[in-house]
This record gives structure tokens, C-alpha cells and sequence, in this order.
């Protein structure tokens, strides 16, 4: 080989065969053919045919780019358009979704907080309570300490109050016993004074009223009026507290409803004639039930005792420490 393009033999005649045949697109040997050909120079023919076979190249070159492009376009677009709104939502749903969390873990370590608050303030409120239980003993105690012996001035007794032989008892009775007269007897009210009076000092008795549902105790001036009914008021010389069916009254003006937790058996009486206070204890449960202050005491103060339910007694208790 010299350089020059191979060119095909004709079998039959061992000739080149440099013509072509337009019509069937194909070589052919002039000996072989036996008619007049169109016909046209094998280099032009070649020539031809490698342009359009390098530009089908270039555009099989092309179109692959093309494709590429297209490949690389589709992957970075998404499926469909709403994608990337509903991408966006979701990354904003995770960025929500991560806040809450936290706000979640702060609550549960706030509720943590209160939870140990709660049982400080739950164990602070029983340490209250049993300090506050501790001081009220320790008020009705100390109350105790100054205990009288207290009796009854029978002188002074309404004609229906029985008063015992000891003189620490009661009872109202049906039927008015025969009385002498006297000007410092009760006649409208069914009460009795006891028979010490007080100018100073402090004094403490108990009385039991188990028995009784309608009853006043408590101290009164011992220059008050005995006739006709009474009008039981500090301004008419009288600080008491009474029962009346279930309610408990401190006979203020206007009177002031006593709120009671536990029913009393006995009512204990705290009279101090310098500090103007009387106070009444429920020595069931040892509360307070209420205080007069500031009592405009004037002379002797006496104990007040009143029974208005029928066929009932109350008694003088004897105060021992316990």
C-alpha cells in the first residue's frame, strides 16, 4: 500500500470498479454493464458522502449535549411545581416542629419546678398549720392559768333558773319557783350573775353547754338593769357570745355571726379588765371563737350566765391542767 484509497475489484473481470449508478446507489464495471450509465467520479461520490456522514456526527454530538442538559435540568427540577413550596412548608414545619420541642422540655423542667414547690409550700402549710394548732393551745393554756373558782349568785337567779347546791349548775325549769323579792333578781330575762365581781386581773372559767342549744355566756357590768327584757349589747353593759339552734352569735351591735368548726362542749371565758378583752375559747378543739376589744369596762364586772331552752342544765366546770 502506497498511500492510495483502496478501491473494490469487479470478481468477474478483476477491474476497479469506479462507477456509479445513481439510480440504484451502487458500483458497478463498465465491462460487466451492458448499458449507458449515469454516472459520476468515485472521489466526488466519497467526498459527499463524508460531509454528510461527519455532519450527522456533529448533530449526533449536539443532540447528545442536548439530552445531558436535559438530564441535568429534570434532576434539579423538581417533579412537580408546587415541590418546592411544599419543600419550603416542610422545612419550616421541622424548624416549628424543633421550637416546640424546647418549649416542651422548658415546660416539663417548669412543671418539674412547681411539682418540688408544691410539696415545699405543701410541707411549709403543715409546718403553718401545726405551728398555728400549737399556738392556739398555748393561747387557751395560758388563758387557763388564770382560772377562778367561780359560783353562782343565786340572789340574782330568774324565778324558772334552779340553781344546785354547790352553786356551779342550772336548769331552767317549766315551772317558776316561788322567789322573795329582790331588786337585783332577773325577772324577764332566764339568767343569773355569778357571785364574784371584778375590777382588775385577769380571769378564766368553763362552762358546759352540751346540753343546751340556746345560750348566753360571758361578763356583764354588775350595775345593769335586772327588769324587764334584756338588750344584750356592750353598749347595754353585757359582752357575750350565745348559741341559738345551730348558729353561734356574738352579741355585738349589730350582732356577728360566729363561724363554728367543731360544736363545743365547753365554752371557756377570758376576761383581762386592764386590756378591755374578753375572749371565748372552744375548749373542744381549743380555737378561738371570738375576742371583745377595747371593752368600755366601768366598776365591777360580773359572769354572765343565760339558759333559755327548757328542762336543760349547765354547769360550772372545775378547770384542772392538762
Amino acid at each position: 500500500m502506497d498511500g492510495k484509497k483502496f478501491m473494490p475489484n469487479c470478481d468477474c473481470h478483476d477491474t476497479c470498479l469506479r462507477c456509479l449508478c445513481e439510480e440504484q446507489q451502487s458500483d458497478y464495471c463498465k465491462t460487466c454493464r451492458g448499458f449507458k450509465p449515469c454516472i459520476r467520479k468515485e472521489c466526488e461520490f466519497r467526498q459527499e458522502l463524508q460531509r454528510e456522514k461527519e455532519q450527522l456526527q456533529k448533530e449526533i454530538g449536539n443532540l447528545k449535549k442536548t439530552i445531558e442538559q436535559l438530564q441535568e435540568e429534570n434532576e434539579r427540577k423538581p417533579v412537580f411545581p408546587e415541590a418546592e413550596e411544599l419543600q419550603r412548608e416542610k422545612e419550616q414545619l421541622q424548624k416549628e416542629i424543633g421550637n416546640l420541642k424546647k418549649t416542651i422540655e422548658q415546660l416539663q423542667e417548669e412543671n418539674a419546678q412547681l411539682k418540688e414547690e408544691k410539696e415545699l409550700q405543701k410541707g411549709t402549710g403543715n409546718l403553718g398549720r401545726k405551728i398555728s394548732e400549737m399556738q392556739k393551745e398555748l393561747d387557751w393554756r395560758r388563758a387557763r392559768n388564770n382560772s377562778d373558782d367561780i359560783t353562782l349568785d343565786a340572789d340574782t337567779a330568774h324565778p324558772n333558773l334552779s340553781i344546785a347546791g354547790d352553786k356551779k349548775s342550772l336548769t331552767h325549769e317549766v315551772q317558776p319557783k316561788k322567789s322573795p323579792p329582790n331588786p337585783e333578781r332577773f325577772d324577764a330575762t332566764v339568767c343569773v350573775l355569778g357571785s364574784q365581781g371584778f375590777s382588775k386581773g385577769k380571769h378564766y372559767w368553763e362552762v358546759d353547754v352540751e346540753k343546751s342549744t340556746d345560750w348566753d355566756l360571758g361578763v356583764a357590768s354588775k350595775t345593769i338593769v335586772r327588769k324587764g327584757k334584756l338588750s344584750l349589747s356592750p353598749k347595754e353593759g353585757f359582752w357575750v357570745l350565745g348559741q341559738s339552734g345551730r348558729d353561734y352569735w356574738a352579741k355585738t351591735d349589730p350582732w356577728t355571726r360566729v363561724n363554728v368548726q367543731k360544736k363545743p362542749k365547753k365554752i371557756g371565758v377570758y376576761f383581762s379588765y386592764e386590756e378591755k378583752q374578753v375572749t371565748f375559747f372552744n375548749v373542744t378543739d381549743m380555737s378561738v371563737l371570738f375576742t371583745f376589744n377595747d371593752c368600755s369596762f366601768s366598776g365591777e364586772v360580773c359572769p354572765f350566765f343565760k339558759n333559755s331552752l327548757k328542762e336543760t342544765t349547765m354547769k360550772i366546770c372545775s378547770v384542772k391542767e392538762e
